[in-house]
């Protein structure tokens, strides 16, 4: 029995292990998941039971029964804890920091929005590099809070400014190419997004080591392709290859079979990222790790928004 129960908990272990390193948005939420020798988290603050009240004094107690509590400390010191242990997050951390972050993009996209569409023929190349700038930005704000230790609120809000101006930017154009996209596109993510919260609030799915293991896998074959079809259009314009997405296949063209497996591995992600808030929690992660949440959170229905755009634009090109 009790060799049963050691492989079971080293199976737990190194799916969990799995898990995290799939997802390096949120890496941060499992650098705060250690475990001692035992297979307990260690954290400061933690306690074997999942009592976090030592979190708020100075001096947590060890994680393992029995040992001093100094250890233990210098242990927080080593992961980059300050002296002053701050508290466990909270569902309410990552909620308040997600709508903040969501809030500064909407009104960033929104500002470039109305002043790009108050006079879209002359603003219309001025507009387009703001939003193409953006989104480098964007990206490079991504990777670096990636291989960052700590999370941070400013990387956040920077993302939020910056990619709001490529989403107003680029919903600008695809509105005025196609009325009536943008709500469309809108109504379509949220619906995406309330499937995946119900999906996961139910248990209906469960984040393990396979369940990330194929989302990776869709995930990465989706942006080789992107890469592919930009390589091409820039090589080969004017051959059938130079809109790879115009390609039929099964009669269907196939930017829009791309969008679809896009839109279906961005709610595996999307479903991923709620786990690890529930984990974070779980586990009693700091509450500044609520940022590394909500950052997550945005990168994966930006995702979303910009997939269900390209295939509405699709379907009314056909």
């Amino acid at each position: 029995m009790a060799d049963y129960t050691v492989t079971k908990r080293k199976r737990l272990v190194t799916e969990e292990r799995e898990i995290q390193m799939a997802n390096p948005v949120m890496n941060q939420v499992g650098e705060q998941m250690r475990r001692t020798p035992a297979g307990y988290p260690e954290m400061p603050g933690y306690q074997v039971g999942g009592d976090a009240r030592s979190a708020y004094s100075t001096y947590p107690q060890s994680a393992t029964p029995g040992v001093d509590s100094q250890p233990a400390f210098a242990q927080a010191q080593h992961m980059g804890a300050s002296q002053t242990v701050s508290r466990p997050m909270t569902l309410d951390d990552v909620l308040v920091r997600t709508g903040l972050s969501f809030g500064v993009m909407v009104l960033a996209a929104a500002a470039l929005w109305f002043w790009g569409v108050s006079d879209l023929a002359a603003n219309a190349g001025t507009m387009l590099t703001i939003s193409s700038v953006s989104a480098l930005v964007a990206f490079a704000l991504v990777l670096i809070h990636s291989f960052r230790r700590k999370p941070s609120a400013t990387i956040t809000l920077g993302y939020s400014f910056f990619e709001g101006l490529f989403i107003g930017g680029i919903s600008a154009f695809f509105e005025y190419t196609y009325p009536g996209i943008v709500i469309q596109a809108l109504i379509g993510t949220a619906a995406v997004f309330a499937t995946c919260l119900v999906l996961f609030k139910s248990g209906l799915v469960r984040v393990n080591s396979k369940f990330m293991k194929i989302m990776l896998l869709g995930v990465v074959s989706i942006l080789v392709y992107r890469l592919l079809a930009m390589v091409l259009a820039m090589v080969t314009p004017a051959s059938a290859f130079g809109n790879m997405d115009q390609i039929t296949l099964f009669g269907l063209p196939l930017g829009l079979l791309v969008g679809l497996f896009a839109v279906i591995f961005g709610a595996m992600s999307l479903i991923s990222d709620f786990d690890m808030v529930r984990e974070g929690v779980r586990l009693g992660a700091d509450k500044d790790m609520a940022w590394s949440c909500a950052l997550g959170i945005m990168v994966t229905v930006v995702w979303l928004y910009i997939e269900i755009l390209r295939i509405i634009a699709i379907l009314r090109d056909n």
